[in-house]
């Protein structure tokens, strides 16, 4: 009852003070009324002597902010008596999630916009702001109030890029950004990511750009540099170079890396061309050079050969899903994609451990996990997993050939083949035969899958290898989100395809999620038994993993024996709780429980900076009675990542220093995409927006560009240049589509239009592609609809006028007269057309129109043409009805 009688006492009061303002007397009696309610808002009588170098007396007030496609919320605001609205920066940039650090007691305050590369700082003992490469000197219209910072509305444009507009008469403003804000950003990004974008289409584009195909184009760049130095011996050092180009109408990656150290190989040599087309029916995939292919046999080194396969890259979701655990970094976000879709993503817990359930999808399936640093820095590294289940829809066959020479010391010949068929909507069977030259006794290997779904919540897989191994996988879910999975391989004696020695595996997994009121988490329990001919070696695991707001906690207890009566058992304890201001904190600690001794104990403090972050790490091994510290600082640079370390343990220092970044090459107007992430093997598109004067499509010489501040993509941000008007959007996977989306009120002129709004795009790989979007120039019509009856004539609302093309019976547009008779329409392309009043609702009211049509013609013209007077009267049949 307190708080909801506190909230109607703002409310009134708020209410109170917009009346009041229209009142000749507001002002003396808002100076009385804010004696007695500054301690409502927490502030003090004497708070107008804390404003420093200002003579001027202020009022502190509540202002409702509005955020196009966001709740409304208030900020604390100073208004002055020289009518200058002064806003609270800190209050304002938490809410709408923009970095924001302040020190130096409140007279400093640093951070970023938009990303890391664009960092600001707020200096009130300087009187200065510094905003990426600008410096602004706001003098008297940067405050401070009671130890808090205040900046003039109008100045949040210049420093920051926002515009804010302020109405006195209701206190409120409109916020609009030149970037995307953040926390619209986490808004779109939780909508892409729960909505598993890209298994499903959600909205159809207006047009579809295909692939382009060249024969040669060179395009994008990596680098990378490191060094490490220990005491009393030799430094290391190493170098990289990575290539991406468009090679034969596909994606051609090199690399090579050098060492100081160690005489150069052909290990250090990478190179792959990757061919797709979804369209073409006998082959969809095609890849030549270093490979990493799913083989029977234990391949541990390149494959140098070639692939082709006829089964798509995109996602087709079929039914069923299977659990993914693995470990990372702790409190990392991940992303899951599916043939370069992301459809999930988690964040890993205080150990670093993080678990997906992963759908299944028809075909040929590959999977790639990117890593996301846990304060946005966008520290990003890339995985691809196996795939266990192959599923396919009924009567469709897919298949895949390989061959190559594998680079191990007898230059193994390496071929395979293989197929996947849907024989029905619950099963799939597959088999083929896989050639290795090295396995002497046996190098052919043939094989046969069968994968089983009697229904979505079971998904059964077996696959025998001949001479090698018959495995088994059970996946099923019951309950509601209880996984139960046992997987069973049984080798065969004496193979020597595979480096596995034990004649059987044996494993069960049960896992589940947790939840009690706010606190959530889940539970694994795992079992493996290895079988070999003298013994028998287990190994069991339990974790569980908790969240709990800005706490995460996992703790786990491993258990190992061959005989019963021996076993040994450890058990993990790992914390990390993120403070304010950029902090995290993270004990960790091992125990023995056999010996019921402390083993070790770590403790980390990270913390965020502009542009990079800082931690440092402290290990105790007690066991064997020594420590180790680490210091590690990265930070990102406009052009590269940067990172420093230093281990100090056992008496000895180690330290080590790394470089990398990436480039993209043709962006037009000779614009390199300068990155402190790899390049290779991504795409990005250049739009070029203009004013299609003559309405062709086509760039001609003589219209201009179109200057655009806003544009939606999914999974990517756009970077609109301040020397051109050329749109670039980097950092997009190659091969895949992307849907672009504009807003014609995003348009400077009311009177422009997009051609297409909603464009769906094949990105082509190692290259900027340009794609130029025109806008079209319309034009308006308005007039007046009168009714002349008893000698009166006056204007008519609801009547209904068509606009038709000039000799066409189809209508283009249709608009209704207002209360007073007044017609407007906006949106008509340069041509002739004519206007007339609705035949079928003049013969209902037995009316009459003069003129019976008005002919008028919109000319072409940069700014939209305006034709006016297209008037009518319309009277009663002079015949009756």
């Amino acid at each position: 009852m307190k708080k909801s009688s506190s909230n109607e006492a703002t409310l009134t009061f708020r209410t109170l003070i917009t009346i009041l303002r229209c009142s000749i007397f507001s002002k003396v009696f808002l100076l009385s009324l804010s004696f007695f309610t500054l301690p409502f808002y927490g502030l003090q009588a004497q708070s107008a002597s804390l404003v420093k170098n200002t003579e001027n007396s202020f009022d502190q007030i509540p202002v409702l902010v509005i955020v196009p496609g966001y709740e409304n919320f208030y900020v604390d605001a100073v208004y002055t008596q020289d009518k200058m609205l002064c806003v609270n920066i800190e209050d304002l940039f938490k809410t709408l999630k923009i970095s924001c650090n302040v020190t130096d007691k409140g007279n400093s305050m640093v951070g970023f916009i938009e990303n890391e590369r664009h960092s600001y700082s707020v200096d009130y003992s300087t009187k200065q702001i510094k905003s990426g490469t600008k410096t602004i000197y706001p003098k008297k219209r940067l405050i401070k109030v009671m130890g808090t910072l205040y900046l003039e509305s109008s100045f949040f444009a210049e420093a920051f890029g926002i515009k804010l507009t302020f109405s006195y008469r209701t206190l409120s403003m409109i916020l609009k950004s030149d970037f995307e804000l953040p926390v619209l950003k986490f808004i779109r990004i939780g909508k892409m990511r729960s909505n598993m974008s890209g298994i499903r289409n959600e909205i159809v584009p207006d047009t579809v750009i295909s692939r382009d195909y060249h024969l040669l184009r060179f395009g994008t760049l990596d680098w990378l540099a490191s060094s490490t130095q220990t005491a009393n011996t030799r430094s290391f050092n190493q170098f990289g170079l990575a290539i991406g180009t468009e090679f034969l109408s596909g994606e051609l990656d090199m690399s090579v890396n050098f060492y100081d150290q160690q005489k150069f190989n052909t290990n250090q040599l990478n190179y792959l061309w990757r061919w797709i087309d979804n369209e073409n029916m006998i082959v969809k995939q095609a890849q030549i050079g270093k490979l990493s292919s799913q083989t029977i046999a234990s391949i541990y080194t390149p494959v140098i050969g070639a692939v082709i396969r006829n089964s798509p890259t995109t996602v087709r979701k079929a039914t069923g899903d299977y659990t993914l655990s693995d470990v990372t970094e702790p409190n990392w976000t991940v992303e899951l994609y599916i043939n370069n879709v992301m459809v999930d993503y988690t964040t890993a817990d205080a150990s670093g451990l993080y678990r997906f359930k992963v759908p299944i999808v028809y075909g040929y399936t590959t999977l790639k996990l990117k890593f996301y640093g846990p304060v946005g820095e966008e520290r990003t590294e890339e995985r691809t997993l196996n795939v266990p289940y192959a599923v396919m829809p009924v009567n469709e066959f897919e298949y895949g050939l390989t061959g190559g020479i594998v680079q191990d010391s007898s230059y193994s010949r390496l071929g395979k083949a293989e197929f996947n068929y849907g024989v029905s909507r619950l099963l799939t069977i597959g088999g083929g035969l896989e050639y290795l030259s090295s396995i002497s006794n046996t190098p052919f290997i043939p094989f046969a899958t069968l994968t089983m779904q009697p229904f979505n919540k079971l998904t059964i897989n077996a696959e025998y290898a001949h001479g090698v191994k018959t495995q088994a996988l059970l996946n099923y879910y019951f309950l509601k989100d209880v996984l139960f999975e046992i997987d069973y391989t049984k080798y065969v004696d004496g193979q020597h395809a595979t480096t596995v020695n034990a004649l059987e595996e044996r494993k069960m997994k049960l896992s589940f999620p947790l939840k009690y009121k706010k606190v959530t988490g889940f539970a694994k329990f795992d079992y493996t038994q290895l079988v070999y001919k003298t013994m028998n070696y287990n190994q069991g695991e339990m974790m569980f993993s908790t969240y709990y707001q800005q706490i995460s906690a996992n703790s786990s207890t491993q258990l190992y024996w061959t005989d019963p009566a021996s076993v040994f058992a450890s058990s993990n304890l790992s914390m990390s709780y993120r403070l304010k201001k950029g902090y995290t904190i993270r004990p960790t600690t091992q125990y023995i429980i056999n010996t019921n001794k402390l083993l070790s104990y770590e403790l980390t403090v990270e913390k965020y900076i502009p542009k990079g972050n800082f931690s440092i790490t402290y290990k105790r091994n007690i066991q064997n009675d020594d420590y180790t510290v680490n210091l590690n600082l990265t930070y990102n640079l406009n052009f590269a990542k940067a990172s420093l370390s230093s281990s100090y343990s056992g008496g000895q220092l180690c330290m080590s220093e790394t470089a990398q970044g990436g480039l993209t090459l043709g962006g037009g107007n000779n614009y390199i995409h300068k990155s402190s992430n790899p390049a290779m093997s991504k795409g990005g598109l250049a739009l070029y927006p203009f004013l299609d004067l003559n309405q062709n499509g086509i760039f001609d010489k003589n219209e201009h560009f179109v200057k655009l501040n806003s544009i939606r993509i999914s999974g990517a941000n756009a970077i609109f240049s301040e020397k051109d008007s050329i749109v670039r959007i980097p950092d997009l996977n190659a091969f895949c589509n992307y849907r672009v989306e504009f807003d014609n009120n995003d348009l400077n002129n009311i009177a422009w239009r997009f051609k297409k709004n909603r464009y769906q795009v094949l990105i082509d790989p190692n290259q900027f592609k340009r794609i130029d979007i025109p806008v079209i120039s319309v034009g308006e019509v308005n007039g007046t609809i009168y009714l002349s009856a008893d000698s009166l004539t006056k204007g008519i609302g609801r009547i209904l006028l068509k606009l038709y093309k000039k000799n066409s019976k189809e209508a283009i547009a249709e608009v209704l007269s207002e209360s007073d008779g007044y017609l407007y329409y906006l949106g008509l392309k340069p041509g002739e057309y004519i206007a007339r009043i609705d035949a079928e609702q003049l013969k209902v009211l037995g009316l009459e129109s003069l003129p019976v049509q008005i002919p008028f013609k919109i000319s072409q013209s940069a700014e939209g043409d305006i034709v006016c007077d297209i008037n009518f009267i319309i009277k009663p049949l002079t015949s009756g009805i």
